[in-house]
């Protein structure tokens, strides 16, 4: 066992700087783990400004100073942000009815499946009809009660968010405005000219960053399209629905399975099994095909090497160890351990 040791510990950490990387990812870690709660805003305004410094650099391109590069970027930052909170009524309008509507629909949903177990006993067994039923009953009333946990969290609840509301923009506003000084600080207490550590930032800013980046804008773009698409239908919680499609791309594979079980339901609910309902569900469809045939591949294709069953591999260890955030940073992760194994030196030993 000693052997062991002393025979990893001399292929894998042979120069300071791995011991030194090593140290920055332990306290990073320590740090995410007691107080990543109370530095929230930070990470993501921080998440933020790294999206946006590629629309500031897009502007440098094309001619623009700083200044003005700097401007137009928190322009988009800041009509975004407006445009969520001038959103918030309605989308809190329709949770409300949702909530009201879920026992209905899971009831509808129920007596369908069993006509269709009467109808069509040679396509359907009871087993599965009992199966669909107890995904469906047990699946609307989670997120009935997650969603009536947030908003009924209290004051403290209300205060964290209004502070939230106010430090992400000042913090987002001083990183694309000082970036260049705060790398300069940072880098100041990192080891000098460290090979290991400038190849895994130059790693992670191609493979995890670049992911982060292109499943924002996948989000935003199938959220958008989806909202209006089926407001055109006439579908209820258009909006709602909208936004909950654009999440479920931050799960690969199973985001977009888990979605569709609200989906079809509220759309059977209101159309029942008419011919709107088929066009609805055409487009729903439609739209998911395009996002992962076209959308992902040009947003990500250069992005996310990481083969399907890894992926599914990550999802389900870290979705086991921290639930539904270990589901939403299960391939940031697996990308970021590959990054790391990948540019680590490694010492041959002779015998």
């Amino acid at each position: 066992m000693v052997k062991f040791l002393k025979n990893f510990f001399d292929t894998y950490f042979f120069k300071e700087e791995q011991y030194a990387a090593l140290v920055l990812l332990l306290i990073a870690l320590v740090l995410i783990y007691f107080v990543g709660s109370l530095i929230t805003p930070f990470f993501v305004a921080l998440l933020i400004a790294y999206l946006l410094n590629g629309a500031m650099a897009f502007f440098g391109t094309r001619g623009a100073s700083k200044r003005t590069a700097l401007s137009l970027a928190f322009i988009i930052f800041t009509a975004f942000y407006v445009s969520i909170f001038l959103l918030l009524p309605l989308i809190t309008s329709q949770i409300g009815s949702l909530i009201n509507e879920l026992p209905a629909i899971a009831n509808y949903v129920e007596k369908l499946a069993q006509n269709l177990l009467k109808a069509y006993p040679e396509l359907f067994s009871q087993s599965q009809v009992d199966g669909l039923v107890g995904s469906i009953t047990s699946f609307f009333p989670s997120i009935a009660e997650q969603i009536l946990i947030q908003m009924n969290a209290g004051f403290s609840a209300m205060m964290n968010a209004l502070i939230y509301i106010i430090l992400i923009p000042f913090f987002v506003f001083f990183f694309l405005k000082d970036k260049t000084e705060m790398i300069e600080y940072a880098t100041y207490f990192l080891p000098k000219n460290s090979q290991l550590l400038s190849t895994l930032w130059s790693d992670l800013n191609v493979q995890l960053f670049g992911y982060i980046r292109g499943k924002a804008l996948e989000m935003i773009i199938v959220g958008f399209i989806t909202s209006i698409v089926f407001a055109l239908i006439g579908v209820n919680y258009s909006i709602l629905l909208g936004i909950m499609v654009g999440l479920s791309v931050l799960v690969p594979l199973f985001g977009a399975i888990i979605v569709t079980i609200p989906v079809v339901a509220i759309g059977l609910f209101q159309y029942g099994l008419e011919s709107t309902f088929f066009i609805f569900l055409a487009s729903y469809l439609i739209i998911q095909t395009l996002d992962g045939n076209f959308l992902f591949p040009l947003l990500l294709g250069r992005e996310v090497n990481l083969h399907p069953v890894l992926i599914i591999l990550a999802i389900l260890i870290f979705g086991g160890i921290w639930g539904f955030w270990g589901l939403l940073l299960a391939v940031p992760i697996a990308t970021f351990i590959r990054a790391i194994l990948r540019v680590w030196p490694k010492k041959e030993l002779t015998s």
